[in-house]
């Protein structure tokens, strides 16, 4: 019991300081980016287009934020628009809250069930309406990261699913709730960097939703001619 004790004191404590640091790291970042920029410039070196990769990553992160706008103010609407047709109030706000929690990877969906499904407690006295909030919140996630995401967002960034969960794993390990949020971002930018540097080929392959890169006798070729049999040497 004891060691349960403080397994989950342990993980609380971590919790607790990943929310406290993560914002003054930001806060540090945004202060010293000039500083920060710079040095980056200076240090990327000849083989990496530096200013080519800054506009690519505003171009990811405009792409991102945009499309995932898009997505979680059409799952609000529906959404609220569900909770309305039931009699759930006040609908509009739960609507807008669920719908946007559903975005968020793994923990979304569960407080996008618990909040309006508490609301309904005190609202509803038989399961029907609470069937239907059920059904629509997971059927509407599995729309979304089924469909919608991967559709208007993923194909952007050129992530790979396996490459995508193994960025939840690692940045959701390293930074906790905050790192789950912006895993596919970061694991984005990883992409990018991999991809502006021509050492890192096989990272960037790895990271690909479909590897296009590979060197045959010094020049790049797609997957086919990469896979396809040597031609014999004509005597």
């Amino acid at each position: 019991m004891g060691k349960l004790f403080g397994e989950r004191r342990g993980i609380g404590v971590g919790s607790i300081a990943h929310r406290r640091v993560v914002p003054f790291l930001t806060f540090f970042l945004l202060i010293a980016r000039d500083k920060i920029h710079l040095s980056l410039r200076s240090g990327a070196g000849k083989q990496m287009d530096f200013d080519r990769m800054i506009v690519r990553a505003n171009a990811m992160i405009r792409s991102y934020v945009a499309g995932n706008l898009v997505i979680g103010a059409l799952l609000s609407a529906i959404t609220a628009l569900v909770f309305w047709q039931i009699g759930l109030a006040p609908a509009i706000l739960l609507g807008t809250v669920s719908g946007t929690l559903n975005l968020i990877p793994f923990l979304g969906i569960v407080i996008a069930l618990v909040i309006p499904l508490m609301a309904g407690v005190f609202q509803f006295h038989s399961l029907t309406p609470f069937a239907v909030i059920v059904v629509t919140v997971i059927a509407l996630h599995l729309i979304a990261a089924n469909l919608l995401v991967p559709r208007f967002v993923g194909s952007r960034l050129d992530i790979g699913p396996v490459a995508a969960t193994i960025g939840f794993l690692f940045w959701g390990w390293l930074w906790g709730v905050v790192g789950l949020l912006l895993a596919v971002p970061l694991t984005a930018f990883v992409k990018l960097l991999a991809d502006s540097n021509p050492a890192m080929n096989h990272l960037s392959n790895l990271l690909a939703r479909e590897p296009q890169r590979f060197l045959i006798r010094g020049k790049r070729a797609t997957i086919s001619q990469a896979c396809a049999p040597a031609r014999p040497t004509p005597r």
